[in-house]
């Protein structure tokens, strides 16, 4: 069979994923406030799809640069856009539908968008255009002496055609970044959202004095935000990322969303300017750029999920000695129904304790205002050794990593950026402590970020364990990340690059042997995305000698299921609900006495 027919193209497959997503917001049986959320997700994805993966596309497509990596399913990058602007305009078109749905469910709850402005809203809109949009945006009439400004990144637009006299103008509205994008406001108990640019359209002729508005348009570009870092030649990783963060703003159009009403020499002065082509043209027909929907959703409590109840873990972080706690039984938890402040008080408790001689962990992403990176800058500054593997290109968090290296630096911590070509993907943390004259390790391992916030939406598992051998691999994963040593031998983890495509290797055909002897061969595998052709093939080889496979993908799937001849003992689902969908935990029936994992990596070669 060719690589067409086997595998699901990873772009295609994502995109059927953001409408499952889209399509949350359809079902009833969410809350109304939920389902806004669901849209926004859907938006905010679909940038950051276009910023990214459709940026690399069109590189290679046109001068053979950016990356093409993973299955493609034997389709040319020119094809796959193509495909990929033909299910992204359904699925825009499909939001806008949804949202004018929702729109009328939430006006039966005294919710509504963006009346028309007659009566007492004329005055409530007037102030607010003048106390709070009016001094803070900043019109460029385009002329000889004012040129066409560059459109930021995601920056939402206003072109607006003018008149004085005989003369015909062109003008730009840029919404400055940090601008409010709704407004909200409460008359004969109805609550009345306002998008800033409707206020503004609606005021325009106060902004343009001297001048007839003939018309206005929104429009919004998506931008190539990717960062390419050649990390070999880079003397410094840091300094390196913090100059590529300046350009991502400024990267090539790959998507221009626009008002369907623009004239067509408006259209050819824009393209023109802006530098995109036809087919990076979305016209949308409502709200351009509904991730402002995110804020939308607080308003009504009763219209959103009801609180979490979490399950206590025993109080085991108030124990006398969480320590002793740890060495009797390993401590497993599923967030976010459990709490992950029993980590965030373990690092606490170490940075305090006296008998901790160092603290280690890798920080992939993390919240702002962290209690963990707080809790190793005190105990750095309180004499322990405390180490951290940063990794600074995760993607979108960049900034935030390269703020707390800067800190945990200047605390004392030892700060390394990993290895140049390799991702630091690892979750993993180790506290070393003497006790009895004798070193303890406690190590952590979770599938997800030590990020508090999101610890409160993603599915992730956690380990805790005083397990010595755990603890000697987790010292020595440390030990090549910081000092490059070269140790081969794991004793219970799995380590990308030295051994873990190996080890799943070994697993799957160890149930293949044992069909082969007549026995049962099962195996379970939850993860984000398989896209990886080898270990797909190996699970294809699996299911045509017997091998029983259910794969929880939630998002892109390249293995194709149920194909006769090919995968017809693979099936495949995806989870997608009120939580994120992260943990990955693999099982392998193994004759009977059955194994169960967990990791950080999902099936994608880079993992």
């Amino acid at each position: 069979m060719s690589s067409r027919s086997i595998f699901t193209n990873r772009e295609i497959s994502w995109l059927m994923f953001n409408e499952r997503i889209l399509r949350e917001a359809l079902d009833e049986n969410i809350p109304l406030m939920e389902r806004l959320k669901f849209t926004a997700i859907f938006s905010s994805n679909l940038d950051e799809f276009f910023m990214v993966r459709v940026a690399g596309l069109k590189g290679v497509a046109h001068d053979g640069s950016g990356t093409f990596e993973e299955v493609s399913g034997g389709v040319s990058p020119d094809e796959i856009l193509a495909q990929i602007g033909v299910l992204a305009h359904e699925l825009m078109d499909l939001q806008q539908d949804i949202f004018i749905k929702l729109q009328k469910e939430l006006k039966g709850n005294n919710i509504i968008f963006n009346p028309p402005i007659m009566g007492e809203l004329e005055e409530y809109c007037e102030n607010i255009f003048i106390d709070e949009i009016l001094t803070v945006i900043t019109p460029v009439t385009i002329d000889l002496s004012h040129p066409f400004p560059f459109i930021f990144n995601r920056r939402l637009s206003i072109f607006v055609c003018l008149e004085q006299g005989d003369a015909h103008m062109y003008s730009l509205l840029m919404l400055p970044e940090n601008m409010r994008r709704f407004y909200k406001v409460e008359l004969n108990g109805i609550k009345y959202i306002f998008t800033a640019e409707y206020v503004i359209q609606y005021n325009l002729a106060r902004l343009y004095k001297g001048f007839k508005v003939i018309d206005s348009y929104v429009f919004r570009v998506i931008r190539d935000a990717d960062i390419d870092v050649q990390e070999e030649d880079a003397a410094d990783l840091l300094a390196l990322i913090q100059n590529s963060l300046s350009k991502r703003n400024k990267g090539t159009a790959t998507r221009v969303e626009m008002d369907p009403r623009l004239p067509h020499d408006v259209l050819e002065f824009l393209k023109t300017m802006i530098g995109f082509k036809e087919q990076d043209i979305y016209r949308i027909h409502g709200v351009i750029d509904l991730t402002f929907l995110f804020g939308i959703t607080t308003l009504c409590s009763d219209l959103q999920f009801p609180p979490l109840h979490k399950f206590e873990l025993h109080n085991i972080a108030n124990n006398e000695n969480i320590f002793k706690y740890i060495r009797k039984k390993d401590v497993y938890f599923f967030r976010p129904y459990y709490s992950f402040s029993i980590v965030s008080d373990l690092i606490a408790i170490a940075a305090d304790d006296p008998n901790v001689l160092a603290i280690k962990m890798t920080l992939y992403r993390t919240n702002k205002n962290s209690s963990i990176l707080s809790s190793l800058l005190k105990a750095a500054q309180s004499g322990k050794q405390v180490s951290v593997v940063v990794e600074l290109k995760a993607r979108f968090d960049e900034e935030c990593n390269i703020g707390w290296a800067k800190n945990l630096e200047n605390a004392g911590c030892i700060v390394t950026y990993g290895i140049a070509g390799l991702k630091i993907h690892a979750k993993c943390l180790l506290i070393v402590r003497k006790e009895d004259d004798k070193i303890v390790r406690y190590t952590h391992i979770a599938t997800g970020n030590y990020n508090e916030i999101t610890a409160d939406v993603y599915t992730d598992v956690d380990l805790i364990t005083a397990d010595d051998a755990i603890g000697r691999d987790a010292a020595q994963l440390f030990n090549y990340l910081t000092g490059y040593t070269d140790e081969k031998i794991w004793r219970k983890l799995a380590v990308a690059p030295y051994n873990l495509r190996k080890t799943l290797d070994e697993l799957i055909s160890n149930e293949i042997q044992n069909v082969k002897n007549g026995r049962v061969g099962f195996i379970i595998m939850k993860m984000n995305s398989i896209t990886d052709p080898s270990l797909i093939q190996t699970m294809y080889n699996a299911s045509q000698i017997g091998v029983k496979i259910d794969l929880i993908v939630r998002g892109i799937c390249g293995l194709k299921p149920q194909v006769k001849g090919l995968s017809e003992n693979i099936r495949v689902r995806s989870i997608v609900g009120r939580f994120l969908e992260h943990a990955r935990v693999f099982y392998f029936y193994n004759g009977g006495s059955p194994r169960f994992f967990i990791t950080s990596a999902d099936l994608m070669p880079r993992n």
